[in-house]
């Protein structure tokens, strides 16, 4: 399956999620070196570290950098102070960043199909619309003037009907999703709403304009995908907690 326009995070971005989630850091414990020989001072390392995780150890002892060793990406330098004697064994322990395909069993339909469902639970719970775009509403009248539209932040009214008839003006309050008919809503009458809503015109447009909501459906695809839940019935209490400030009000 492909992401709907509507997924506020990308595949990639919930892989990458993924990976430096406790349930899938990349981490080595020990990986071997090789041998002093008082003569060499540079060796390769499989993977280029993170920096500030990277520990060296000489004959099991942790050594200092900059003092006894300097590393720039997959290249580690003993200093003159820090060069293993002969027979000395070198190893090392690092965090690494994982590549394109480091994670090839990741089931992509399953994480496709996790991002659509936390963003549109996410957008349930919050009465938001993520990624901006038409939303046709259908309401029953209650004989009350003011009817609030159901996703927030509203960004025009383009059309109303009441039973089926254009309605020919009304007012409204955008900053609040609320439209007000001019006497009341008729009682019973289908009242069929078009208007746009959202935060920006794509993910990347949306993304930086709504942090907490992006944290929120990663963190709910970290949460079902580690027990490979593919019919999610709600949203993590942690994802909860972030969407908490982008709720709206009911009033």
């Amino acid at each position: 399956m492909a992401l709907s326009d509507t997924a506020l995070v990308t595949l990639i971005q919930a892989k990458n999620y993924l990976r430096v989630d406790a349930a899938a850091n990349l981490h080595v414990d020990a990986e071997y070196v090789g041998v002093g020989d008082n003569i060499i001072v540079a060796f390769p390392l499989v993977n280029a570290p993170i920096e500030g995780t990277l520990r060296v150890y000489v004959d099991n002892v942790l050594k200092t950098e900059t003092t006894h060793y300097t590393y720039s990406r997959t290249t580690l330098t003993f200093t003159t102070a820090g060069k293993p004697g002969v027979g000395a064994g070198i190893t090392v322990s690092y965090d690494y960043a994982a590549g394109e395909n480091t994670f090839e069993s990741y089931d992509d339909d399953l994480l496709e199909t996790l991002i659509e469902a936390a963003t549109k639970k996410a957008e349930e719970y919050t009465g938001r619309a993520f990624i901006q775009r038409e939303i046709v509403e259908t309401r029953i009248g209650d004989n009350k003037q003011v009817l609030k539209l159901y996703r927030q932040p509203v960004i025009d009214v383009t059309s109303v009907t009441v039973g089926g008839v254009a309605l020919a003006s009304w007012s409204e309050r955008l900053s609040i999703g609320r439209i007000y008919h001019l006497v009341v809503w008729p009682l019973d009458y289908e009242i069929v709403v078009t208007y746009v809503a959202g935060y920006g015109a794509d993910w990347g447009a949306t993304q930086a304009l709504i942090p907490d909501a992006v944290a929120a459906v990663l963190g709910a695809v970290a949460a079902w995908y580690e027990n490979r839940v593919e019919d999610a019935e709600g949203l993590p209490e942690a994802s909860k907690k972030k969407l908490d400030s982008l709720r709206v009000s009911v009033i």
